[in-house]
């Protein structure tokens, strides 16, 4: 569930963990354009990591973006771009690129239910400085296994395979949460499958695929798909080779309850 409070709050919380942590986000590679919508964004590739609200922080607002409601300063650690959601001490995020002194991370709560087929996800910029690196992952191979969902339209399901592999399988649908499209059969669908090891917290799955070579590519002739754990997090990237048109696997993904 999205917390928010008065964003009044922000400027004081801002000022304290940035003289009180010294552990910032170091800088990944990404195009300082000042909008987040969530660590995995479709054709964007970023370096993703697992990270915690630093002990000691009661409230940390999410910042906005920059255009957001017209404010075109943002983001910025000034109460104007404080949004109401806000994250806890604890609370762990997925965490995409670092802009600046903030951080594009994606926040879906523990045991959060879908609403109208979708989790409630806060994605948005934090305060790096409000940030620190979760304790490291663990390897057991159970630990990928489970029915993973981004939202009613796409799930991928990992099991036991063969000789330390996993079984993979996605599907996905792209428009079957609109009515209109539904009833006219204009949902388009898509889906992979796959039987692999990892590699660490990486799997990838595609003919000729590594889960190193770019994904975003003129060549759409196979499906490619990089899959990486994160504890409770599955972050999901494709080619967009996987299915009829707009269907993408593209997003971040949290284990069914």
């Amino acid at each position: 569930m999205i917390r928010s409070i008065p964003v009044f709050a922000f400027g004081a919380f801002f000022i304290a963990a940035s003289t009180a942590l010294s552990s910032p986000v170091r800088a990944q590679p990404a195009p300082d354009n000042g909008i987040c919508g969530g660590a995995v964004a479709y054709g964007e590739e970023t370096p993703l990591r697992w990270m915690k609200v630093a002990p000691g922080l009661a409230k940390v607002n999410f910042v906005m973006s920059r255009g957001e409601k017209e404010k075109a300063a943002c983001p910025a650690a000034t109460p104007a771009c404080a949004r109401r959601a806000f994250v806890m001490a604890g609370d762990d995020v997925l965490a995409g690129p670092k802009r600046g002194d903030f951080v594009c991370v994606s926040y879906i709560a523990p045991n959060a239910k879908r609403v109208k087929g979708k989790f409630t996800e806060t994605s948005g910029f934090l305060p790096a400085a409000a940030l620190q690196d979760a304790e490291p992952l663990p390897a057991r191979l159970s630990d990928w296994f489970g029915t993973w969902s981004r939202d009613s339209e796409a799930e991928v399901v990992i099991s036991a395979g063969a000789g330390g592999k996993l079984k993979i399988a996605g599907q996905a649908t792209f428009g079957a949460l609109d009515p209109a499209r539904a009833a006219r059969g204009a949902v388009n669908s898509g889906d992979f499958e796959g039987e692999v090891a990892p590699q660490g917290n990486l799997v990838a799955i595609g003919e000729g695929y590594d889960g190193k070579k770019p994904l975003n590519t003129d060549d759409k002739s196979e499906c490619w798909v990089k899959i990486r754990l994160f504890s409770r997090y599955l972050a999901v990237e494709d080619n967009g080779a996987c299915g009829g048109m707009n269907v993408s696997f593209t997003g971040t993904y949290v284990r069914l309850n």
